[in-house]
């Protein structure tokens, strides 16, 4: 198992210019590299204050020259909205200017507001989905494409650009509910990647159970099964400052609800926030939330690593409405006092969850 940072960059306040936000993500994904974290994320979304990073592919090779072991991650492609040759020639030139650190994650897309604007049906999103990756099988088998379904067709294509790496590691976010998607990631040795929100722990293993049982069903043992998830994460001594977080993790979640569901209201390129259905008070969601002391942070993560045996575990640590400091410190923390004490309670943590494919193959030529 290993930690991550997922980068959004939601811009909640107006008078910050996209430049700060790209800033502090930098220095951010600098002290993840430092404290030990496997694996900077950078989201996609699209015309909208909900997060100024239209390209993960883009920021991920940006951080490649900052930066020396931390692998990048797309956290996700949103494949549909793409034209397939053109992203497969971006990931090449990301894993050869970082050297073979490039992470990939792909996913289906859910905002109506964004396709629209694409002129990509939204409902045929899943299967452009899984179409792209049988290009990315490909790419990654014989650096070179020949294509002809129902939504890509692509001549036989070779490729000057390939990727350093025999095979990245390859996630796929949602569609917990669709069998054929999470079968085939079960297949294909993909790891399968959650978003947790506010949901209990008791939730959250219900979304896991099912990721095991179709890796099972693939013909794999449901223990060995890759399992990912992200969290929002933010270590403080103050009960005011883990409100604090609280409250700006609602206010993503607002956001995001907003958009999937089609309720948003946008002026230009800013969205309103409206409360979310059902969702529980700001006390409540602190408390589900890894958010306090180094201790009680240590604590809801030793327990939900027993319980759920993850992967990886990306976190989300810049939370809107908290001060950039107060972030980098946080993060600080984390390494040095939250990640020691899992150290001391389960020994490495290289030793917890099923290996992604990448580190499979790597110990099988060993």
């Amino acid at each position: 198992m290993h930690f991550g940072l997922f980068c959004l960059n939601p811009q909640r306040d107006r008078s910050k210019s996209p430049r700060e936000i790209y800033a502090e993500t930098t220095d951010q994904v600098r002290v993840a590299e430092q404290i030990g974290f496997d694996i900077a994320w950078f989201a996609e979304h699209h015309f909208s204050n909900y997060c100024l990073c239209p390209s993960p592919v883009t920021m991920a090779t940006y951080m490649a020259g900052l930066t020396k072991r931390i692998r990048l991650g797309t956290a996700v492609i949103v494949a549909p909205l793409y034209q397939p040759l053109r992203m497969l020639e971006d990931i090449a030139v990301l894993d050869q200017l970082s050297e073979g650190r490039a992470v990939l994650g792909f996913g289906s897309g859910y905002q109506q507001y964004e396709f629209h604007k694409f002129g990509v049906d939204l409902k045929a999103g899943r299967d452009i989905f899984l179409e792209t990756l049988d290009l990315v099988e490909q790419f990654i088998r014989d650096g070179a494409v020949a294509y002809d379904g129902k939504h890509i067709k692509v001549p036989d294509t070779h490729f000057s650009v390939r990727l350093v790496q025999e095979r990245p590691g390859i996630y796929v976010a949602g569609l917990a509910a669709d069998p054929t998607t999470q079968s085939r990631s079960a297949r294909s040795g993909y790891v399968p990647f959650f978003t947790t929100g506010w949901s209990t722990l008791e939730e959250i293993r219900k979304t896991r159970d099912r990721a095991a049982a179709a890796y099972a069903a693939a013909g794999g043992r449901s223990e060995h099964a890759p399992y990912a998830s992200q969290r929002y994460v933010f270590v403080t001594d103050s009960r005011e400052e883990a409100l604090r977080a609280a409250e700006g993790a609602r206010y993503i979640r607002r956001i995001a609800m907003s958009m999937r569901n089609q309720y948003a209201r946008v002026d230009g390129a800013w969205l309103a926030e409206i409360p979310a259905p059902d969702e529980p008070p700001l006390e409540t969601i602190a408390d589900r939330l890894i958010v306090g002391d180094a201790e009680r942070c240590a604590e809801k993560l030793i327990a939900e690593i027993a319980a759920l045996n993850p992967t990886h575990i990306s976190c989300f640590m810049a939370l809107p409405g908290i001060d950039p400091r107060q972030i980098l410190r946080s993060m600080e923390r984390f390494g040095g006092e939250v990640m020691p004490r899992l150290v001391k309670h389960f020994g490495p943590l290289a030793s917890i969850g099923a290996r992604e494919p990448r580190e499979a193959l790597t110990a099988a030529a060993a």
